[in-house]
């Protein structure tokens, strides 16, 4: 697994929440060792920065315009060095990771990964994103907590068919960011730029900054392979529970690149934080 940071996706849903591009299969993260959690009647002070831990097989890299195309050239050379069986995918893998890059840099978000795996039909991608967003009034004096999330997150009960679309509204425990507003779900998400939808597996959790910060996280995670919405939302759920603040005062937020640093995992020592502010 490699560390790294960031939610919210490019795509919308008619709630108009952010959605991630299409993703595919890949195995759930293995489990991490965390703190204890944190108290959420402590205010650990100002936060500098997040991260959360990806499958080491996912693509992680600069999704900025003017440095996007040599950092994903960087990325598909070197797993193609590790499996030399996809040299004949190059291209294919380049022109999807740019497509998607794309979509989360019109996003606007803070952290993307993801998942690419070409057979013999088509791509199978999955995504991960990583936004902050400023929360809605309401639910603690300081903007929106838990309680103002929930009450603008509606569930949909399911359909006659498996691939009907549905959305379970709940709280999560991560284990080292306290409690969180989750969504999952079979949705049908606007495609940006466009009129049409497309329906997809996603996952959104929404987590309040700590203390008296009115922002919250928001880690969005999808994928277009519907039959396997069970076993990816498990996957979803395992990445997430990765996710961890970092306040001023932690060395790797100190050290953490903004969004659009290109990360070079051989000299930055703390290769696993994105700034926020």
């Amino acid at each position: 697994m490699t560390d790294s940071t960031g939610a919210g996706g490019p795509a919308e849903d008619s709630a108009g929440r952010a959605a991630g591009p299409p993703p595919g299969p890949a195995a759930r993260p293995a489990a991490t060792a965390s703190a204890a959690p944190p108290d959420p009647g402590l205010d650990p002070g100002p936060i500098h920065a997040v991260n959360i831990l990806v499958p080491s097989s996912w693509y992680e890299f600069d999704i900025h315009p003017a440095t996007r195309d040599r950092s994903i050239r960087d990325v598909v050379r070197a797993r193609v060095r590790e499996r030399p069986e996809l040299a004949d995918k190059r291209a294919e893998l380049t022109r999807t990771l740019r497509k998607v890059a794309d979509e989360a840099w019109n996003g606007g978000v803070l952290y993307f990964g993801a998942m690419a795996e070409v057979d013999e039909q088509a791509p199978l991608t999955a995504s991960l994103t990583v936004a902050v967003v400023a929360a809605e009034s309401g639910g603690r004096p300081d903007g929106g907590g838990l309680g103002a999330i929930m009450s603008a997150l509606s569930p949909v009960p399911p359909g006659s068919r498996p691939t009907d679309p549905w959305r379970r509204v709940r709280l999560v425990d991560l284990p080292d960011a306290g409690q969180a507003v989750r969504t999952e779900g079979i949705e049908d998400v606007r495609i940006p730029d466009d009129d049409r939808l497309a329906r997809m597996v996603m996952m959104q959790t929404y987590v309040p900054f700590p203390g008296r910060d009115p922002r919250v996280a928001v880690i969005s995670a999808a994928t277009a392979q519907l039959q396997l919405a069970e076993p990816m939302l498990e996957l979803f759920d395992g990445i997430s529970e990765t996710f961890r603040f970092l306040p001023a005062d932690d060395s790797r937020a100190q050290q953490a690149p903004g969004p659009d640093h290109d990360h070079d995992h051989d000299h930055d020592p703390h290769p696993d934080a994105k700034k926020v502010d």
